[in-house]
């Protein structure tokens, strides 16, 4: 994937996006975008089995929710969009809404990623200080809506005509509990696979040719991979822990974590193999510990395993674009020097089908917060087409607005339109509030098989009979 493409308008749009990341990626998962697992509701059962999301923006009014700007307040709006470009972006954005809507005031404040939600719960609790406007984990919305810490905006949604059309399906799904929603979608991703042309061309691949499957993929990495005298590896050729995990690549194997029943199957054969493939590059590589050893040695970008030219193939969200393309950076070649590091995007490698997981946020209304008319006015201009494609344009985050994913704009760069397209098939993941406990008894046997202490099937099985044991369906 390359940008050379309207060089000017593309570059500048890029660079702003690449440093607008530079906040955190939504991906695997970092501070200001988090590639978290989507959220279920207890309506229909979400994740596995979440409508695909539309590959091309819905028919309708560009224009989006009409806006009242006879509201008047003030809007104590919080977020964790501290660094220079995302701070910058959604302050374009409160200065967009500010023109729309005249009498009413925001005061942007960024707190910590993860405090934030903390000291929203602590301020609902005491019943004061909260905001009028969160920036919400989307995934964990459905929960956060089950213990009444943000309220419902339902009647305001019917009111003005907001049904979820305007969003990808499975943000607005997210968004759901009690088929009540509790949050406007606001941006969300999709995790897909980035390889380096450099290294292809000297493993003598095409490359112009991905992988497309599992077994692809590991014929690639038997070229790619480069050992070095002390039998430890200058460059490995595909490790697919690497800002990905098992819930992830399941989707690549027709896994569904959550059946259409609505409860957790975690222990399916297809389960089993997708978590015995991972083990299987884990030994190849020499055992947990020598994959941990291997991994120490990076830091954040430039300095991540891609960029530094030491794994040829990654999986990660798209806005791991704007970092490669702010930093330009350079990995070494054959004959000892340096060059450009030349990559490409493209679909995640499959056992079965193509698949992938997509995260984000919404923006919701606290309980107990004093100004939600005008917090709702603010919301609907934050999330409608003309804001998000401008969010976009700076963070080259994936607006959930899917008529601003379209933008022209973004779609000038042939990258973007790839992005859009992975979100026809990408899934909103796994997380359910019947089952709290779903990641915590999985990542706990994850760890015992990596390291060779449980088979794959065995960990499955028990972490299926704890989930059921500690859910409440």
């Amino acid at each position: 994937m390359r940008y050379h493409s309207t060089r000017r308008a593309i570059a500048l749009l890029v660079l702003v996006g690449l440093l607008a990341a530079c906040g955190g990626t939504s991906g695997q998962p970092g501070a200001e975008q988090a590639a978290t697992p989507a959220a279920g509701a207890t309506t229909p059962a979400v994740g596995a089995t979440a409508p695909a999301a539309a590959a091309t923006a819905p028919a309708g009014g560009a224009a989006g929710p009409k806006l009242n700007s006879n509201v008047a307040g003030t809007v104590e709006f919080w977020h964790f969009w501290s660094s220079p470009v995302r701070r910058n972006a959604i302050r374009r954005i409160i200065a967009l809404c500010a023109q729309q809507l005249p009498n009413i005031k925001v005061n942007e404040t960024p707190k910590p990623f993860g405090d934030i939600w903390t000291a929203n719960v602590a301020a609902v609790s005491a019943g004061s200080g909260m905001p009028d406007v969160i920036v919400e984990d989307r995934p964990q919305l459905a929960q956060r809506a089950a213990d009444g810490i943000d309220q419902s905006l339902q009647d305001l949604a019917e009111r003005d005509g907001i049904d979820g059309a305007q969003f990808w399906p499975f943000t607005w799904q997210q968004t759901l509990y009690e088929n009540k929603t509790y949050g406007i979608p606001y941006e969300t991703d999709v995790v897909v696979l980035y390889w380096n042309k450099n290294a292809f061309k000297e493993a003598g691949l095409d490359p112009e040719k991905p992988p497309k499957t599992w077994d692809e993929v590991q014929q690639y990495a038997d070229k790619l991979d480069k050992k070095n005298a002390s039998g430890g590896y200058d460059r490995i050729g595909f490790f697919p822990l690497i800002r990905a995990g098992a819930e992830t690549w399941g989707y690549t194997n027709g896994v569904e974590w959550i059946g259409k029943d609505g409860k957790p199957q975690i222990n399916t054969p297809q389960a089993a193999e997708t978590v015995s493939w991972i083990k299987q590059w884990i030994d190849r590589y020499g055992g947990w510990p020598k994959v941990q050893e291997f991994r120490s040695q990076f830091a954040a970008p430039p300095q991540d395993e891609f960029m530094s030219g030491k794994v040829a193939m990654i999986a990660d969200i798209n806005g791991y674009a704007s970092f490669l393309n702010f930093f330009r950076p350079k990995v070494p070649t054959a004959n000892g020097e340096s060059a450009n590091l030349d990559w490409g995007v493209s679909d995640l490698p499959y056992k079965t089908a193509k698949g992938s997981t997509s995260g984000g946020f919404a923006l919701s209304v606290p309980t107990g917060a004093k100004n939600k008319d005008a917090a709702w006015e603010f919301i609907k201009c934050a999330t409608g087409q003309q804001a998000q494609a401008s969010w976009a344009r700076d963070t080259y985050a994936m607006p959930a607005n899917q008529q601003a994913a379209n933008d022209p704009v973004l779609l000038a760069d042939p990258s973007w339109k790839f992005f859009v397209d992975a979100m026809s098939y990408s899934s909103g993941g796994t997380f359910y509030p019947a089952y709290p406990n779903w990641k915590e008894q999985l990542e706990q046997r994850y760890e015992k098989v990596w390291s060779g202490a449980l088979a794959p099937q065995q960990a499955l099985d028990e972490a299926q009979k704890a989930v059921e044991q500690g859910g409440n369906p």
